[in-house]
């Protein structure tokens, strides 16, 4: 019966939070990992969910933007990301989870601060197209990989650069979210074969993700997003202080 209910409790938590996924447009896997481990998952399992919710998200906002992404831009990055993610999730069988803890704390705090800080204006303009496969490369296989590792995707990493670097955002988001797709399938596999992730729950998972991220972006037009984004930053400051404790108490 306990494994009925914490099953309920994480479709429940996973609705909800999609549900302001949807609202405020931004990803939920670094704040969802965090809340997963104080309700008492464990972290590969908890990275594996996230991963997959990742999936179901990301697979719902691509049928709006599938038509805009850039493929010719949109491989290097993805097909870095894809290949390095599953690498990312089996080093982590070897790190320390403390050290992956103060990891994942920290980019939960600074998600929260992109949250609150980052203008979605490009400050630099001009990236070639051989110039956007090198970078593309080299931050695709750092994003995967890292995103493997702690069960986020990678989107939070290469989001903000791309911008930086002089992409249109609107064309970030969905170069990203094509890479956050696949390398959080690819990480996602990766931890369900080692057995971390029962095949039972792919499907209500998936099913709870995108209702909630479908009725987040019904609801988005009703609300004042610039608001909800600040609640949903300050709360993942709060999670992100949460998570540094219990790096800091893990073990001892």
């Amino acid at each position: 019966m306990e494994g009925l209910w914490k099953d309920f409790l994480l479709l429940v938590v996973t609705f909800l939070f999609s549900i302001v996924g949807g609202v405020t447009g931004i990803g939920i896997a670094t704040i969802i990992i965090p809340l997963l481990l104080i309700l008492g998952w464990q972290f590969p399992f908890a990275k594996a969910a996230a991963l997959w919710i990742n999936v179901a998200i990301m697979s719902l906002s691509l049928i709006k933007r599938f038509s805009s992404i850039r493929w010719n831009l949109a491989l290097p990055l993805v097909g870095a990301a894809f290949l390095s993610a599953p690498l990312g999730a089996k080093v982590s069988f070897y790190v320390p989870e403390r050290v992956q803890l103060f990891l994942l704390a920290t980019l939960v705090g600074f998600s929260a601060l992109l949250i609150l800080r980052l203008k979605p204006k490009p400050k630099v303009s001009g990236l070639t197209r051989w110039g956007f496969v090198k970078i593309g490369l080299l931050l695709g296989s750092f994003a995967g990989f890292l995103g493997g590792m702690l069960g986020i995707g990678g989107g939070i990493i290469a989001n903000p650069i791309l911008i930086i670097l002089g992409l249109d955002p609107y064309m970030v988001t969905s170069i990203s979210g094509f890479m956050v797709l696949l390398s959080s399938l690819s990480g996602w596999f990766t931890y369900t074969i080692s057995g971390f992730f029962k095949a039972s729950l792919a499907l209500p998972l998936f099913v709870a993700a995108v209702g909630g991220s479908y009725i987040g972006n019904r609801l988005s037009e009703k609300f004042e997003r610039e608001t909800v984004r600040k609640i949903v930053a300050y709360f993942a400051l709060f999670v992100s202080f949460i998570t540094y404790l219990k790096a800091s108490t893990l073990g001892a």
